[in-house]
């Protein structure tokens, strides 16, 4: 998996490589922008527009290139020449195009632009004449390629500050952030390249890293043939409980899912007005009527317990909350089930997966939902060591924490913003585990899979819960 290093880790990163490359940083410099270069869109104009520290020498290579390579260039220097420092004055010095210091006139124009103005992201807002260049470059038509990163956009976090560069492409070198991925990086970032400069991973085994990005390998476990002397008990036995009165499509959604997604049985819990619909609409469910309070229900033996889905909040709910939290089962606590943990005072041994969207992550950490996306690697390191459990924080860039080692899934798109689709989220990572796959694989795997079948189906805005699941199989052939 590729490794996702924080904007402070920059710095080490570059030395690092520019020792195994056995070249000195300024030839590092040079050799990125070489890269950088080559996924220039094709352009006969070019305004490079670059800031104060190395993402700016960056700029003012790519520059010098392009005016060797009989290009029309002109660079924005948002930092004079003189006043720069290291490489990047090195990179300036070496520069022989026309250089402007304000913004251009307004019968100029580009067909493209290079935004190099800060390259390992920002803690805050651009302001001055950075927020001048940034506001310019928005406005443009031109084809606009971000060098690392969008400016204006936080690497750590991916929070996209006001303003920030919208993109058409990003070519970032050597290393990936967390916010090319999560929160507003892949609305910002446009096309994402990485180029390692042949730079292999093994030279950064001393910087630790704060993120994975899964992949597709992921999946290849569940290509795996199945041994022929088996049966259905061989592949797990599952609760999925909530479908308070009105809800029951919730708990068919995820039932329906862990059986799709492999599991070898299935049990719905819901209102005992309900149950008898479940076989109708799934005869491969089998049902269990909860009336309230005043009935102990009979819990079968499962191996896992998916609880939550259209729970409520009601007697009903909080009642069948108790009972199957003493049950002591492996749980992975979706939706309400997590709104009814938020207050619960009493300690929960049981859960072993929690899938919380932004909101009802705020409300498990007493913050406002803002404080969650402004850095949701925190708040899903934060979670899991709270609760001693694998945390998915749904969302653009689901992150998965374990409290140790945190994973994003840069796949799916908010064609996946539908009722519903939590709810299949929920099942297969019940079905999985299920299977005996461990939490943590099973939210990987399930996170992975389920991003990827929203994108093969290609339905866009039209995609609904229900055909995430009747394309799963597609995705695994």
């Amino acid at each position: 998996m590729q490794a996702l290093y924080r904007s402070q880790q920059t710095k080490p990163i570059d030395a690092a490589a520019a020792d195994y490359l056995q070249i000195d940083s300024y030839t590092l410099m040079q050799r990125a922008a070489q890269v950088i270069y080559r996924h220039l869109p094709e352009c006969e104009t070019l305004l490079v527009v670059t800031g104060p520290g190395n993402n700016g020498g960056d700029g003012w290579v790519l520059a010098e290139l392009a005016r060797k390579d009989h290009k029309q260039v002109v660079v924005w220097a948002l930092k004079e020449p003189e006043k720069l420092n290291g490489d990047a004055a090195k990179a300036a010095a070496d520069y022989q195009g026309d250089v402007i210091i304000s913004a251009p006139s307004e019968d100029k124009s580009f067909d493209v632009l290079v935004d190099a103005i800060f390259g390992t992201g920002l803690s805050r807002a651009p302001g001055g004449c950075y927020q001048e260049a940034i506001d310019y470059i928005n406005d443009c038509q031109a084809k606009v390629l971000s060098v690392d990163i969008p400016s204006g956009l936080a690497g750590d976090t991916g929070v996209a500050y006001s303003p920030t560069i919208q993109a058409d492409k990003t070519v970032a070198i050597l290393n990936m952030m967390p916010g090319h991925i999560t929160a507003d990086g892949r609305d910002y970032c446009g096309d994402l390249i990485l180029d390692s400069l042949a730079v292999p991973e093994h030279v950064y085994n001393d910087i630790d890293p704060v993120a994975y990005l899964l992949n597709q390998a992921m999946l290849n476990p569940l290509k795996q043939t199945r041994m022929h002397n088996s049966h259905k008990g061989s592949y797990g036995r599952l609760l999925i409980a909530g479908g308070q009165h009105g809800m029951l499509g919730s708990v068919l959604l995820s039932g329906t899912a862990a059986l799709v997604s492999g599991a070898g049985l299935v049990q719905v819990i819901t209102t005992e007005d309900q149950a008898p619909w479940v076989p109708v609409h799934r005869p491969e469910l089998m049902a269990i009527g909860f009336s309230g309070s005043e009935h102990q229900i009979h819990i079968p033996p499962a191996d896992v317990l998916v609880l939550g889905m259209g729970l409520g909040t009601s007697q009903w709910s909080q009642a069948l909350w108790q009972q199957l939290m003493t049950a002591n089962i492996p749980t992975v606590l979706d939706a309400d089930g997590i709104n009814v943990l938020a207050e619960c005072d009493e300690t929960v041994d049981s859960i072993a997966v929690m899938t919380p969207h932004p909101k009802e992550a705020a409300r498990l950490l007493n913050c406002a939902v803002k404080d969650i996306q402004t850095d949701r690697i925190k708040a899903s390191e934060t979670l899991a060591k709270r609760y001693q459990c694998v945390v998915v924080l749904k969302g653009s860039g689901t992150i998965i924490s374990d409290g140790e080692e945190n994973f994003i899934c840069s796949y799916g798109s908010a064609d996946l913003a539908t009722a519903g689709t939590g709810d299949v989220l929920a099942g297969m990572i019940g079905g999985l585990m299920a299977q005996g796959f461990s939490a943590l694989q099973s939210a990987q795997m399930a996170v992975v899979w389920h991003a990827l079948t929203a994108d093969h189906c290609a339905l866009g805005r039209c995609l609904t819960a229900s055909d995430l699941i009747q394309h799963l199989s597609e995705v695994i052939k």
